[in-house]
Protein backbone atom coordinates (compact mmCIF):
# COMPACT_ATOMS: atom_id res chain seq x y z
CA UNK A 1 0.00 0.00 0.00
CA UNK A 2 2.99 2.43 -0.84
CA UNK A 3 -0.04 4.96 -1.66
CA UNK A 4 -0.74 5.32 1.81
CA UNK A 5 1.25 7.40 4.41
CA UNK A 6 2.19 6.14 7.65
CA UNK A 7 -0.81 6.73 10.61
CA UNK A 8 -3.23 7.86 7.94
CA UNK A 9 -6.25 5.24 8.29
CA UNK A 10 -8.39 5.36 11.56
CA UNK A 11 -10.24 1.85 10.83
CA UNK A 12 -9.58 -1.14 8.66
CA UNK A 13 -13.21 -3.39 7.87
CA UNK A 14 -12.05 -6.20 5.70
CA UNK A 15 -12.97 -9.95 5.17
CA UNK A 16 -10.16 -11.67 3.79
CA UNK A 17 -10.33 -15.06 1.56
CA UNK A 18 -10.70 -17.80 3.60
CA UNK A 19 -7.71 -20.16 3.97
CA UNK A 20 -8.53 -23.75 2.52
CA UNK A 21 -11.71 -22.68 1.76
CA UNK A 22 -11.83 -24.25 -1.50
CA UNK A 23 -13.18 -21.34 -3.59
CA UNK A 24 -10.06 -18.98 -3.10
CA UNK A 25 -7.32 -21.92 -3.64
CA UNK A 26 -6.36 -20.63 -7.15
CA UNK A 27 -6.01 -16.83 -5.59
CA UNK A 28 -4.14 -18.03 -2.94
CA UNK A 29 -2.04 -20.33 -5.43
CA UNK A 30 -1.10 -17.49 -8.14
CA UNK A 31 0.66 -15.40 -5.57
CA UNK A 32 2.58 -18.49 -4.09
CA UNK A 33 3.07 -21.52 -6.43
CA UNK A 34 4.01 -23.79 -3.46
CA UNK A 35 0.29 -23.62 -2.07
CA UNK A 36 -0.90 -25.34 -5.09
CA UNK A 37 1.92 -28.48 -4.86
CA UNK A 38 0.81 -28.84 -0.89
CA UNK A 39 -2.47 -28.96 -1.38
CA UNK A 40 -2.06 -31.64 -4.22
CA UNK A 41 -0.50 -33.94 -1.53
CA UNK A 42 -2.53 -36.57 0.57
CA UNK A 43 -0.42 -36.06 3.36
CA UNK A 44 -1.65 -33.72 6.67
CA UNK A 45 2.09 -32.14 6.68
CA UNK A 46 1.97 -30.68 3.11
CA UNK A 47 -1.50 -29.72 3.76
CA UNK A 48 -0.78 -28.01 6.74
CA UNK A 49 2.38 -26.52 4.97
CA UNK A 50 -0.32 -25.00 2.35
CA UNK A 51 -2.30 -23.43 5.20
CA UNK A 52 0.36 -21.51 6.80
CA UNK A 53 1.79 -20.47 3.00
CA UNK A 54 -2.13 -19.01 2.57
CA UNK A 55 -1.44 -17.46 5.86
CA UNK A 56 1.92 -15.99 4.78
CA UNK A 57 0.19 -14.14 1.84
CA UNK A 58 -2.50 -12.80 4.21
CA UNK A 59 -0.34 -11.13 6.55
CA UNK A 60 1.60 -9.22 4.05
CA UNK A 61 -1.27 -6.96 3.48
CA UNK A 62 -1.70 -6.96 7.59
CA UNK A 63 1.33 -5.84 7.85
CA UNK A 64 0.05 -2.43 5.73
CA UNK A 65 -2.56 -1.95 7.84
CA UNK A 66 -0.58 -2.06 10.80
CA UNK A 67 1.55 0.97 9.47
CA UNK A 68 -1.11 3.31 8.13
CA UNK A 69 -3.48 2.82 11.01
CA UNK A 70 -2.94 6.07 13.48
CA UNK A 71 -2.20 5.50 16.96
CA UNK A 72 -5.18 4.37 18.41
CA UNK A 73 -6.68 3.26 15.39
CA UNK A 74 -8.90 -0.37 15.18
CA UNK A 75 -8.54 -3.40 12.72
CA UNK A 76 -11.85 -5.13 12.48
CA UNK A 77 -11.34 -8.68 10.58
CA UNK A 78 -14.34 -10.75 9.67
CA UNK A 79 -13.04 -14.37 9.06
CA UNK A 80 -14.45 -17.75 9.20
CA UNK A 81 -12.34 -21.22 10.13
CA UNK A 82 -12.49 -23.88 7.65
CA UNK A 83 -13.10 -27.65 7.23
CA UNK A 84 -11.39 -30.07 4.91
CA UNK A 85 -10.99 -33.80 4.71
CA UNK A 86 -7.35 -34.46 3.83
CA UNK A 87 -6.67 -38.71 2.85
CA UNK A 88 -9.89 -39.31 3.98
CA UNK A 89 -9.26 -37.92 7.57
CA UNK A 90 -11.48 -34.61 8.59
CA UNK A 91 -9.92 -31.27 10.44
CA UNK A 92 -10.58 -27.68 11.08
CA UNK A 93 -8.62 -24.98 10.30
CA UNK A 94 -8.68 -22.22 12.69
CA UNK A 95 -7.91 -19.00 10.49
CA UNK A 96 -9.57 -17.23 13.09
CA UNK A 97 -6.52 -17.81 15.70
CA UNK A 98 -3.81 -17.87 12.97
CA UNK A 99 -4.53 -14.29 12.18
CA UNK A 100 -5.20 -13.26 16.26
CA UNK A 101 -1.58 -14.86 15.96
CA UNK A 102 -0.63 -12.80 13.02
CA UNK A 103 -2.16 -9.26 14.63
CA UNK A 104 -0.50 -9.68 17.64
CA UNK A 105 2.93 -10.66 15.96
CA UNK A 106 2.67 -6.89 14.07
CA UNK A 107 2.00 -5.30 17.64
CA UNK A 108 -1.34 -4.81 17.40
CA UNK A 109 -3.61 -4.54 20.69
CA UNK A 110 -6.15 -7.66 20.56
CA UNK A 111 -9.95 -6.74 22.28
CA UNK A 112 -12.51 -8.95 22.74
CA UNK A 113 -13.81 -10.10 19.67
CA UNK A 114 -17.46 -10.69 17.81
CA UNK A 115 -18.88 -13.82 16.99
CA UNK A 116 -21.28 -13.18 14.04
CA UNK A 117 -23.97 -16.41 14.00
CA UNK A 118 -25.20 -16.58 10.46
CA UNK A 119 -28.59 -18.00 9.42
CA UNK A 120 -28.02 -21.32 7.16
CA UNK A 121 -30.47 -22.99 4.57
CA UNK A 122 -29.68 -26.15 6.25
CA UNK A 123 -30.33 -25.35 10.11
CA UNK A 124 -30.51 -29.02 10.57
CA UNK A 125 -27.12 -30.71 8.45
CA UNK A 126 -24.98 -32.24 10.01
CA UNK A 127 -21.64 -33.68 10.15
CA UNK A 128 -21.06 -36.96 10.98
CA UNK A 129 -22.51 -40.22 11.89
CA UNK A 130 -26.37 -38.84 12.37
CA UNK A 131 -27.52 -39.74 16.19
CA UNK A 132 -24.81 -42.19 16.82
CA UNK A 133 -21.98 -40.95 18.97
CA UNK A 134 -19.19 -40.22 18.98
CA UNK A 135 -18.00 -39.63 15.51
CA UNK A 136 -20.24 -36.59 14.52
CA UNK A 137 -19.08 -32.77 13.96
CA UNK A 138 -20.12 -29.73 15.20
CA UNK A 139 -21.86 -27.46 12.67
CA UNK A 140 -19.76 -23.96 12.11
CA UNK A 141 -22.50 -21.98 11.79
CA UNK A 142 -20.43 -18.71 13.35
CA UNK A 143 -17.62 -16.52 11.54
CA UNK A 144 -15.67 -13.98 13.74
CA UNK A 145 -15.32 -10.30 13.83
CA UNK A 146 -11.88 -9.73 15.54
CA UNK A 147 -10.94 -6.32 16.56
CA UNK A 148 -7.53 -5.23 17.25
CA UNK A 149 -6.24 -1.71 18.31
CA UNK A 150 -2.71 0.38 17.27
CA UNK A 151 -1.79 1.30 21.00
CA UNK A 152 -3.92 2.59 23.67
CA UNK A 153 -7.32 4.31 22.72
CA UNK A 154 -7.62 7.06 20.69
CA UNK A 155 -7.09 10.99 21.68
CA UNK A 156 -10.05 13.26 21.03
CA UNK A 157 -9.69 17.34 21.57
CA UNK A 158 -12.54 18.06 24.37
CA UNK A 159 -15.70 18.17 23.38
CA UNK A 160 -14.50 17.33 19.80
CA UNK A 161 -17.57 18.27 17.08
CA UNK A 162 -17.13 15.19 14.63
CA UNK A 163 -17.23 12.70 17.38
CA UNK A 164 -20.52 13.96 19.37
CA UNK A 165 -21.80 14.06 15.92
CA UNK A 166 -20.98 10.78 15.39
CA UNK A 167 -22.69 8.93 19.02
CA UNK A 168 -24.52 6.12 18.23
CA UNK A 169 -28.15 5.28 20.76
CA UNK A 170 -28.21 3.43 23.92
CA UNK A 171 -30.05 0.66 22.27
CA UNK A 172 -27.35 0.84 19.37
CA UNK A 173 -24.67 0.63 21.98
CA UNK A 174 -26.17 -2.73 23.92
CA UNK A 175 -26.84 -4.31 20.59
CA UNK A 176 -23.63 -3.56 19.04
CA UNK A 177 -21.37 -4.26 21.79
CA UNK A 178 -22.92 -7.87 22.61
CA UNK A 179 -21.11 -10.19 21.55
CA UNK A 180 -22.94 -12.44 19.52
CA UNK A 181 -24.68 -10.56 16.42
CA UNK A 182 -27.36 -13.56 14.91
CA UNK A 183 -30.18 -11.28 14.10
CA UNK A 184 -28.28 -10.20 10.60
CA UNK A 185 -29.13 -12.78 7.47
CA UNK A 186 -25.76 -13.49 5.02
CA UNK A 187 -25.68 -11.23 1.77
CA UNK A 188 -26.50 -12.67 -1.87
CA UNK A 189 -23.75 -14.69 -2.96
CA UNK A 190 -23.97 -13.95 -6.76
CA UNK A 191 -22.20 -11.46 -9.32
CA UNK A 192 -22.92 -11.29 -12.91
CA UNK A 193 -24.81 -15.18 -12.56
CA UNK A 194 -22.46 -16.69 -10.75
CA UNK A 195 -23.51 -18.20 -7.45
CA UNK A 196 -21.07 -18.51 -4.62
CA UNK A 197 -18.40 -16.32 -6.14
CA UNK A 198 -18.05 -13.37 -4.07
CA UNK A 199 -17.81 -14.27 -0.61
CA UNK A 200 -19.66 -10.96 0.16
CA UNK A 201 -20.77 -10.03 3.78
CA UNK A 202 -24.14 -7.94 4.41
CA UNK A 203 -23.59 -4.23 4.48
CA UNK A 204 -24.58 -4.40 8.14
CA UNK A 205 -21.38 -5.31 9.40
CA UNK A 206 -19.31 -2.91 8.20
CA UNK A 207 -21.58 -0.16 8.30
CA UNK A 208 -22.11 -1.29 12.49
CA UNK A 209 -18.08 -1.88 12.56
CA UNK A 210 -17.78 1.99 10.99
CA UNK A 211 -20.11 3.56 13.19
CA UNK A 212 -19.05 1.61 16.54
CA UNK A 213 -14.87 2.38 15.56
CA UNK A 214 -14.86 5.68 13.78
CA UNK A 215 -15.95 9.36 13.23
CA UNK A 216 -17.59 11.37 10.50
CA UNK A 217 -14.54 12.15 8.38
CA UNK A 218 -12.33 9.62 9.31
CA UNK A 219 -10.42 7.52 6.45
CA UNK A 220 -11.48 3.26 6.59
CA UNK A 221 -9.56 1.22 4.47
CA UNK A 222 -10.73 -2.45 3.14
CA UNK A 223 -7.42 -3.84 2.00
CA UNK A 224 -9.38 -7.04 0.62
CA UNK A 225 -12.46 -5.16 -1.18
CA UNK A 226 -14.11 -7.66 -3.14
CA UNK A 227 -17.54 -6.26 -4.18
CA UNK A 228 -17.04 -3.12 -2.32
CA UNK A 229 -19.85 -3.30 0.16
CA UNK A 230 -17.03 -1.47 2.62
CA UNK A 231 -17.04 1.56 0.34
CA UNK A 232 -21.20 1.91 0.15
CA UNK A 233 -21.00 1.54 4.33
CA UNK A 234 -18.18 4.12 4.47
CA UNK A 235 -19.88 6.40 2.17
CA UNK A 236 -23.27 6.15 3.41
CA UNK A 237 -21.79 7.03 7.41
CA UNK A 238 -19.90 9.99 6.08
CA UNK A 239 -16.53 8.75 5.75
CA UNK A 240 -13.68 8.50 3.55
CA UNK A 241 -12.64 5.03 1.87
CA UNK A 242 -9.61 3.98 0.81
CA UNK A 243 -9.60 0.03 -1.25
CA UNK A 244 -7.23 -1.91 -2.80
CA UNK A 245 -8.86 -5.28 -5.26
CA UNK A 246 -6.51 -7.33 -7.34
CA UNK A 247 -9.83 -8.40 -9.35
CA UNK A 248 -11.69 -5.44 -10.73
CA UNK A 249 -14.49 -7.52 -12.38
CA UNK A 250 -15.31 -8.11 -8.62
CA UNK A 251 -16.42 -4.29 -7.75
CA UNK A 252 -20.45 -4.12 -8.40
CA UNK A 253 -21.64 -1.29 -10.37
CA UNK A 254 -23.31 -0.27 -7.04
CA UNK A 255 -20.15 0.23 -5.63
CA UNK A 256 -18.55 1.77 -8.57
CA UNK A 257 -21.72 3.97 -9.43
CA UNK A 258 -21.39 4.94 -5.42
CA UNK A 259 -17.99 6.80 -5.68
CA UNK A 260 -17.90 9.76 -7.50
CA UNK A 261 -13.85 9.57 -8.15
CA UNK A 262 -12.41 6.13 -7.59
CA UNK A 263 -9.23 4.80 -8.47
CA UNK A 264 -9.02 0.88 -8.91
CA UNK A 265 -5.47 -0.74 -8.44
CA UNK A 266 -4.86 -3.66 -9.77
CA UNK A 267 -5.76 -6.19 -12.89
Amino acid sequence: MKELPDESVHLVVTSPPYPMIEMWDALFDSADPRIGRNLSSDRVSDIRKAYFLMHAQLEKSFRECARVLISGGICCVNIGDAVRSIGGSFQLFPNHATIIATLENLGLIMLPYLLWKKPTNKPNAFLGSGFLPTNAYVTLDCEYILIARKGGPRKFRPKDSDRYLSSYSKRERDKWFSQIWQEIPGALQSRNGINGRTAAFPIEVPRRLIKMFSIIGDNVLDPFMGTGTTLLAALETERNFIGYEIDRSMISEKALKAAENIEIIGR
